[in-house]
């Protein structure tokens, strides 16, 4: 699917001659690559309905313990009720990609915002970026912090972290936990999530993985003495995925019980398992396939993975502009 993408909008923009007719001739084909696109990437109208099954123990007893259940520092609260939390985990050197959401995507500017982006950041080894995100920490406060080093193996530590805070200190309705590498189509990930069809509750969305195969080599390699099953249990992909508040609140107990695991959206999943709630798949988070570096708009995404730099900007510019794409009006230097 992804070869044919390939060829869509962006790229077939580029092959265009400019001409007498120039104008007509690219808004016709980007209305005719656009369209195309649209038929690679159907989305369904109603999400399926997620497992029904209840957890058989409380999910808010944690809670009355004052004392962090993981690495968790942060004890600031959010500052109101949002419709969707969104966490996106960063590593703390990469301070560029957290201004660039932050300017493109990351913040609703809206007088009673729906939505805010949080992120995750762990201790930084260097004492220099250690610094620096003490002080984005000052200017932005938008920082959920952990005491443990980052380290790329160890995710499921931000992702316990991240669930804590989320329901310990905040009220929302949904989740995105997100890593800092993706476009986020706020606008239709909000207009999804709002739909009657959208289950208000035991809600796991993404790009579901069923019943993968364990690797026992190669960079995900996991040996028997780690995990000694065939398969993993149902995940979304970690690039991006969705939750209701009551599916977090639930998960948290479940710490004490299922122990971090190297793999972040496999630890998920086995958490997921766990209390009974499936992992719900959707097409609209676009998860490319291994060295895909082409950055190519798709028309109705939910989340895009692998776009930083100048392709988030030029992914969201379009987004944005959807209608001046379509139809060729002026959409900047980037075309």
């Amino acid at each position: 699917m992804f070869r044919r993408l390939r060829y869509c909008v962006v790229c077939f923009l580029s092959k265009i001659p400019r001409g007498k007719f120039g104008t007509i001739t690219v808004a016709l084909a980007t209305l005719v690559t656009t369209i195309y696109c649209g038929t690679l990437i159907r989305f369904p109208s109603d999400a399926p309905t997620p497992s029904p099954t209840e957890p058989s123990y409380d999910c808010k007893i944690w809670k009355q313990s004052p004392q962090h259940k993981t690495t968790l520092i942060t004890t600031k609260s959010c500052s109101r009720n949002y419709f969707l939390l969104i966490l996106v985990s960063s590593a703390p050197a990469n301070q560029g990609r957290r201004n660039l959401i932050r300017q493109t995507w990351g913040t609703d500017n809206n007088v009673s915002p729906e939505w805010k982006t949080y992120f995750l950041i762990a201790k930084a080894e260097n004492q220099t970026h250690s610094d620096f995100v003490d002080k984005e920490d000052e200017v932005y406060g938008d920082l959920i912090r952990a005491d443990y080093y980052e380290n790329y193996w160890r995710q499921s530590f931000k992702i316990m972290m991240a669930f804590e805070w989320a329901s310990r200190y905040c009220n929302f309705s949904y989740m995105l936990k997100a890593d800092d590498d993706i476009l986020v189509n706020t606008a239709y990930l909000i207009h999804f999530l709002q739909k009657e069809s959208t289950p208000e509750k035991k809600l796991f969305l993404g790009r579901a993985q069923r019943s993968p195969g364990v690797a026992r080599d190669g960079k995900w390699n996991v040996s028997y003495e780690e995990y000694n099953h065939t398969h993993y249990p149902d995940f979304c992909s970690g690039a991006g995925f969705v939750m209701t508040y009551d599916v977090i609140e639930c998960i948290v107990p479940l710490f004490d019980v299922i122990k971090p695991y190297r793999m972040d959206d496999v630890y998920v999943g086995m958490l997921a398992h766990a209390m009974g709630v499936k992992a719900v798949g959707h097409r609209g988070f676009l998860i490319p396939f291994e060295n895909y570096e082409d950055c190519n708009f798709v028309p109705n995404v939910l989340l895009q993975h692998r776009a930083t730099g100048q392709c988030l900007i030029k992914l969201h510019h379009i987004h944005k502009n959807i209608k001046d794409f379509l139809f060729n009006r002026k959409l900047g230097s980037y075309f």
